[in-house]
């Protein structure tokens, strides 16, 4: 344990894993008016909040991910206090870490590399908020906390949050780097119709959300893409309102042994939504299962466009965007295009295939080396029972060069159905 820092008012514990690491976050705060406690794992943590009052915790998550809301829940154990407020520190951003860790009671998060002066700001704003405001206990949620940072895009009736007195809150989707996803309920539709509402952070990201809506619009004619509503705004910010899409995300799936035929259902809707947006320029940039919405009865759409580029004259997007292990070595390099998605296609169907990633690695900067200088294992390595052709367009779809790459997933459906005619033709229900 660590000597408790005197004359201190406040109290942060740092629970890291790495000893290196608390080491360096508590150095951030030491100086700062706050008494410094640091151990290793949540058990750990424990014993310290057993016998001394803390006011913020700060839990660094570091991959492999363990479930954030099992290290939480354990803060929680025979604790009969409330549960000071958690703040939590990744290397870096996961939007399904964030979200399992507000889900299960975290108020904020930040990512390495931290700023010592925007982690000070975090705490202090915790602290501050438990001392001055009557209901603390209600103060740590996590929806609290983004009501505030999102200041009137919310009015409160009874215990319902609504945006715009219009459209209900019923359960947040997603967070990301941009805000929140939430499931909303169109309250003066008759009868109440559900949507999905893009909720920003901040005024700075309006012309992303505009963007994203532009996109949608132009691609509404397809039906495996989400619609939009509308676009409304509230105190100066924009908040994108579009079709609900009742289902499981294909990541949700994965887990279990997929059949060939089912395989084909998902490929050849994915790569004709695709396919369509390449038609009228347009990459997504962030193809991947978790931005896939199977429904109960087999259908796919493609979610968040929010990475999305009209690439009109341009070839290329000058800008670095996606999720790592689907992004090609161009567009590690900031340079998208369309061969990047047919890319991404390929490592969705690699996956779908075999059950495994073409390249993995906990570390982050390994694993960008893996995708830019190493070829991939064939899927059959995997999967004996892969058929060679299939093979084959799946690793022209992960060659390093994009040029040698199919030109756009157009070309890549024609591909596929040229080797295999009936390829996907039945549409079948995956659960």
């Amino acid at each position: 344990m660590d000597r408790v820092q005197k004359n201190k008012k406040n109290a942060v514990l740092v629970i890291d894993s790495d000893p290196a690491g608390a080491e360096k976050i508590k150095s951030f705060i030491v100086e700062s008016d706050y008494r410094v406690y640091s151990v290793g794992t949540p058990k750990e943590a424990q014993k310290i909040m057993a016998g001394k009052k803390i006011d913020v915790v700060l839990l660094t998550l570091r991959p492999p991910y363990h479930a954030p809301e099992i290290l939480i829940t354990t803060l929680q154990e025979n604790k009969s206090d409330p549960m000071p407020p958690v703040i939590v520190i990744l290397e870096s951003f996961e939007e399904e870490v964030v979200a399992a860790a507000l889900n299960v009671g975290a108020v904020d998060f930040l990512t390495f590399p931290v700023d010592s002066r925007e982690l000070i700001r975090r705490v202090g704003v915790q602290v501050r908020m438990l001392t001055s405001d009557s209901d603390p206990i209600s103060n740590r949620s996590p929806d609290r906390l983004l009501t505030r940072l999102l200041g009137g895009l919310y009015s409160r009736t009874g215990t319902s949050e609504r945006l715009l007195d219009r459209y209900e809150k019923l359960a947040r989707l997603g967070v990301g780097s941009y805000g929140e996803a939430w499931k909303v309920r169109d309250i003066k539709n008759a009868p109440p119709m559900i949507y999905v509402a893009k909720i920003p952070l901040s005024k700075k990201l309006n012309a992303k959300i505009e963007k994203e809506a532009q996109i949608l619009g132009r691609l509404d004619d397809h039906e495996g893409v989400p619609k939009v509503r509308e676009v409304i705004g509230v105190e100066n910010r924009k908040v994108l309102i579009q079709e609900f899409v009742s289902g499981k995300t294909l990541d949700e799936m994965i887990e279990r042994e997929f059949e060939a035929k089912e395989v084909e259902s998902v490929v050849i809707q994915l790569t004709n939504v695709v396919a369509y947006a390449h038609e009228l320029g347009i990459i997504h940039r962030d193809i991947k299962p978790s931005n896939v919405m199977v429904t109960p009865d087999g259908f796919i759409k493609l979610l968040d466009f929010g990475a999305a580029k009209e690439l009109k004259e341009k070839e290329f997007s000058a800008t670095v965007t996606g999720s790592r292990p689907y992004m090609s070595p161009e567009q590690i390099m900031g340079r998208s295009q369309k061969r990047s998605d047919v890319w991404a296609l390929g490592v969705v169907m690699y996956v779908l295939y075999t059950g495994m990633f073409p390249f993995y690695h906990e570390v982050e900067k390994v694993l960008m080396d893996m995708i830019l200088e190493y070829p991939p294992s064939p899927p059959s390595k995997f999967n004996k029972a892969l058929d060679p052709e299939i093979e084959q367009i799946i690793l022209k779809c992960l060659v390093k060069n994009p040029e040698n790459r199919y030109l756009d997933a157009g070309a890549l459906r024609e591909g596929i159905t040229h080797s295999f005619p009936g390829y996907g033709a039945t549409i079948l229900p995956l659960y």
